[in-house]
């Protein structure tokens, strides 16, 4: 059976009114003819408590949630650490987590008001005790980058130079006062990388890259690196009636023909799909939902970063190279070859925001020929040779290998480099390559798509440019909070970037969430809250 969520796109029913219409007919008669109200025959199947949900993932880099980027990181910690307050559903706001209440009393003034009794698991050496006000001050400078080495700290960008003060006046009062308007604030709150964690915890573990001790619906139970961690219901959760599950576990899969095959296997109770797997799991269990969803991280192709402590290297030097790179790739039959055309086609750094991203108008011109022209006029009239590296996924290698021929075309002879994940992650943040296809994280701000990768050198820790007038502006947004204004900011700065073109945004790809059919969960649009446990239940089968 294929499912819709409002918002995301059929896999199989292209007009879903006209394949429903003989239930929609069938379903009023029965409400006509039974004289039962139709809140009573449309009910809702109600939840039902216990089970182990069995999911699968690639293993994590680590479960630090102030230190790590990786999506993969937020099924554990979401699940185990509870945040001031939590991206909702739609992406278009926030839902209260720890914060009984808030309010913004003035332009730089935000008051915090806690739930009274949470309580941080009751693990050693935190050992149950109540959260207050002191472990949220305490997690927001760590955040910061107060509490250790600062480059650990990824999302250090923000809080850092952001807040004037924190103030604890009583257990469940929080006041903070920004240095000035800031408009990110609140999403940076409600950010899955913000939870709140006990001080005592990174004092006895250095670190929590391997402990999870929060007040989250769940605990951590067992850490097998490459195997699998499982998690364990909560009893002590704030929010009563959560969480349904008895548990979570959840495997380390790496290759995705062998995630479907545990699922096919009755292994998993629900897992992600690419387009191609689709079919498969349409005819070998055909009772599963499937959700189409299109993601926020969008593929990238990079020229070297720029750093100001090093010239910038020929070719890429040349505006007009990076240009021409730019006009060489047809993103459209990118997609459809990659994607099998499963995903959007994107036009600058910010994706899928109305408002904040630019408009198809503005796309940069495929022209190969005119491509040609600009390499000779900037001094390459045959090309020339350099490296684009990778890693070894397929949904990276293959729009790697389909660039490597678009650029060919217009005499730029690529070599390869694939590589581990971890290799090329090393090598990524020490801005040392020449060419890299990228998946860009998504953003719980529209400004993320922007300061980590071109913001000032203080504050882009996976990528580096030198454009003074972006750095100004991504600067000028922050402190704009009128809903017309900052848009308009954030679509300049983007232009901007088009012009240098030291990227080329090339799509965001559809992912397929699919479910067996006992299983019920909330689905959020946010790629960093793919797991919020404490909403799944299942029906006994």
């Amino acid at each position: 059976m294929i499912m819709e969520k409002p918002g995301q796109q059929m896999v199989q029913l292209r007009k879903p009114w006209i394949s429903l219409m003989p239930f929609t007919l069938t379903f009023l008669f029965l409400i006509i003819t039974s004289g039962l109200p139709p809140s009573v025959l449309a009910a809702e199947p109600q939840p039902q408590y216990g089970g182990t949900f069995r999911i699968a993932t690639t293993s994590a880099r680590s479960y630090d949630p102030h230190m790590e980027t990786w999506p993969q990181t937020t099924i554990l910690t979401l699940n185990t650490y509870s945040g001031l307050l939590r991206t909702n559903k739609d992406m278009d706001g926030v839902e209260l987590d720890l914060a009984e209440s808030w309010k913004q009393v003035d332009a730089v003034t935000y008051v915090f008001k806690l739930r009274q009794g949470v309580r941080f698991h009751d693990l050693p050496p935190v050992n149950g005790r109540e959260l207050t006000s002191e472990d949220v001050k305490y997690s927001i400078e760590r955040i910061s980058g107060l509490h250790g080495l600062a480059s650990d700290f990824k999302h250090q960008y923000y809080f850092e130079n952001q807040i004037e003060s924190i103030q604890a006046p009583d257990k469940y009062t929080v006041i903070i006062k920004t240095k000035g308007t800031y408009a990110p604030f609140i999403n940076y709150l409600a950010s899955p990388f913000s939870p709140i964690v006990p001080k005592e915890a990174v004092e006895a573990f250095k670190d929590l890259k391997r402990n999870a001790i929060g007040s989250g619906p769940f605990i951590l139970k067992e850490f097998i690196q490459g195997s699998h961690f499982s998690l364990v219901k909560n009893p002590k959760y704030f929010k009563k009636g959560l969480p349904y599950l008895d548990g979570i576990q959840c495997k380390f899969i790496t290759e995705p023909s062998a995630m479907m095959a545990a699922y096919l296997a009755g292994q998993l109770d629900a897992m992600g799909a690419t387009f191609y797997q689709v079919p498969t799991i349409k005819k070998e269990a055909p009772d599963s939902t499937i959700i189409e969803r299109n993601l926020g991280f969008g593929l990238v192709l990079r020229c070297p970063p720029w750093q100001d402590n090093k010239p910038y290297q020929p070719p890429f030097d040349k505006l007009l190279v990076r240009q021409a790179i730019a006009m060489s790739i047809d993103k459209k039959k990118l997609l459809e070859l990659a994607q099998g055309g499963y995903g959007k086609v994107q036009v600058g750094a910010v994706p899928n925001w109305p408002s904040y991203s630019l408009p198809a108008s503005e796309q940069v011109e495929y022209n190969p020929e005119k491509a040609k022209k600009l390499l000779a006029e900037a001094g390459y009239p045959t090309g020339f040779t350099t490296e684009l590296m990778t890693w070894n996924m397929e949904a990276m290698v293959k729009p790697a290998q389909i660039i490597q021929e678009m650029l060919g075309g217009v005499g730029i002879k690529v070599d390869l480099k694939i590589m581990e994940m971890a290799q090329y992650f090393n090598r990524m943040f020490k801005f040392d390559y020449q060419m890299a296809l990228h998946m860009m994280g998504a953003g719980l701000d529209p400004e993320e798509w922007l300061v980590k990768y071109f913001g000032d050198p203080t504050e882009s820790v996976t990528y580096k440019w030198q454009n003074k007038e972006v750095w100004r502006l991504i600067s000028e947004q922050r402190k704009t909070i009128d809903k017309k204004k900052r848009p308009a900011i954030i679509q300049e700065i983007q232009r901007l970037l088009l012009k240098d073109a030291p990227n080329v945004w090339l799509y965001t790809q559809s992912q397929f969430n699919v479910n067996r059919p006992y299983v019920h969960r909330v689905l959020y649009e946010n790629d960093y809250q793919p797991l919020v446990g404490e909403l799944v239940w299942m029906e006994k089968h």
